[in-house]
């Protein structure tokens, strides 16, 4: 699973990570507390160094890509910096998971993500697909019993003018094994949802960039 990591400000409506512990695209009136500047976030209660963000951040501006990202100190530089954040803090979250479920399993290999699959789980999502082992290991294992209803596949078979598959829980056609795939990110993006909103508590100054509450998010309601 891969995607261009292109620098977007948020999960995109089908996915916020959570709703609850000053995450996710907040419309109430609650705010991220104050935190020590050498921390990102916390996980479990647990903080997440800060030198994890700053680290990715360095290396961000000393990319090809440094001449089109935005100065640190501008509304967009800090929208930046909650963005890259967030992806850090999903990598953080699924290596956390793995220790939890002792696996050290070699992760699903990283294979293109179609661009409507990509809106779908978020470009946060998409982003750490990308870039992490651990996170394409954990959306293997929480997606792994996921199926296309024989219903659905009879209809989507019919619309695509091909035979409906012998067997629903073996994706053989092309078709049938992108349904699935797709099926399966956005049961990883429902999983990252609930387990964030459980695990993570965000921080003033790094909240989500889609939250209402902060004041570098534009869209506000």
């Amino acid at each position: 699973m891969t995607a261009t990591l292109a620098v977007g400000h948020g999960h995109g409506h089908g996915h916020g990570h959570g709703h609850g512990h000053g995450q996710g695209h907040s419309h109430g009136h609650s705010e991220a507390p104050v935190a020590p500047p050498e921390v990102m976030a916390y996980l479990n209660g647990e903080p997440v160094a800060r030198e994890l963000l700053d680290e990715r951040l360095a290396a961000l501006r000393a990319s090809d890509a440094a001449c089109v990202l935005p100065r640190p100190d501008s509304r967009e530089g800090r929208q930046l910096a909650r963005w890259v954040a967030q992806v850090v803090l999903t990598e953080q979250l699924c290596l956390d998971e793995l220790r939890r479920r002792g696996d050290d399993a070699s992760p699903a290999p990283v294979t293109p993500l179609d661009v409507s699959t990509a809106i779908a789980v978020g470009s946060i999502t998409a982003a750490a697909l990308a870039g992490s082992a651990a996170v394409r290991r954990v959306a293997e294992l929480v997606s792994a019993d996921v199926r296309i209803p024989a219903g659905q596949l009879a209809y989507a078979a019919d619309v695509l003018g091909e035979k409906p598959p012998a067997d629903p829980a073996v994706p053989v056609a092309r078709w049938h094994r992108e349904l699935v795939d797709s099926a399966r990110l956005e049961a990883f993006a429902r999983w990252l949802n609930r387990v964030i909103a459980e695990r993570v508590q965000l921080v003033r100054g790094l909240e989500h960039p889609g939250d209402s509450n902060q004041p570098d998010n534009l869209h506000r309601h």
